[in-house]
């Protein structure tokens, strides 16, 4: 099974970030939620489903950390959605990676069988957090990693070592150890849900200034400025998450629709060549240029 990573919070690549709305606006982002960060990682926690204010459908279906709005016998999860986007869904599995609610004796994790990927309740492995893993392919077709129950095999975080160790899958940072965040989301080929697992924490910054190293920059999240992996969308583009925009913006939703708009310092520098300077929930002292 060939795991394409992306590292949210603190890699290099794309990540879900999830977008600070405007105060006196419709709420926060796609989140919607005035606690939409509770999990305490600036990790996107999706919402109940709903539309945004101008009538469309919200892609956040369902409410990942908390698991809510979901029927039974469905989890939520992260998606890749058709039109190119990232959003939330309601899946149906024969288990849930993080409740781990198969049978005694095995536990749920995430296998291949004829270039399709699902959770599946399979035998546990023998590999501990953060000890080695390989992927072990079984006589009856199926592929998955030799990771204990409620771990996954991926490459190491930076700066923790190398290879492929066993990391803890979570819907929420309350799930993951003191010294982690539930911030890294996984794309597994031959599925479009998009797991969530404990990585390192993510740094605080300044928006208005250069403390984020390259190829990082300062984005606004629900638990304030995040170093993040560095977008390129420009202002006025659609967006899901704030670090799809250009460094010195954020995707907020102004009532049209998530697009990226310039940062600005309410009452202060730096000021909106246009529009108005709107204070972002969560985030003292930074506002985005809204029409």
């Amino acid at each position: 099974m060939r795991v394409n990573r992306l590292y949210v919070l603190t890699g290099t690549l794309a990540l879900a970030l999830w977008a600070a709305a405007c105060n006196g606006g419709n709420g926060p982002g796609p989140g919607g939620q005035e606690d939409a960060g509770t999990d305490g990682g600036g990790t996107p926690t999706g919402d109940g489903g709903g539309t945004d204010a101008d009538g469309g459908a919200r892609d956040f279906a369902c409410n990942v950390a908390r698991q809510e709005g979901c029927a039974d016998g469905q989890d939520c999860y992260f998606a890749d959605l058709a039109d190119g986007g990232t959003g939330s869904r309601c899946f149906e599995a024969e288990c849930d990676v993080v409740a781990q609610d198969c049978a005694q004796d095995q536990r749920c994790t995430y296998a291949m069988e004829n270039g399709v990927t699902q959770r599946r309740c399979v035998a546990p492995g023998t590999a501990d957090e953060g000890a080695p893993c390989t992927l072990a392919p079984s006589d009856g077709g199926l592929a998955y990693d030799t990771c204990r129950q409620g771990l996954f095999c991926r490459e190491a975080p930076d700066g923790t070592g190398s290879g492929f160790t066993c990391q803890r899958l979570c819907h929420a940072t309350t799930q993951c150890g003191n010294a982690s965040e539930c911030n890294t989301v996984l794309r597994l080929e031959g599925t479009d849900e998009l797991p969530l697992v404990c990585g390192p924490p993510s740094m605080a910054c300044n928006p208005f200034g250069d403390d984020c190293e390259a190829p990082l920059s300062c984005y606004p999240s629900t638990s304030g400025p995040l170093c993040a992996g560095s977008g390129n969308r420009t202002e006025g583009q659609s967006c899901d998450f704030s670090n799809q925009c250009a460094p010195g913006s954020a995707c907020v939703n102004a009532g049209g629709g998530l697009t990226c708009r310039p940062l600005c310092q309410p009452g202060g520098t730096p000021a909106c060549s246009t529009g108005s300077c709107r204070a972002l929930d969560g985030n003292p002292g930074v506002g985005a240029c809204v029409p």
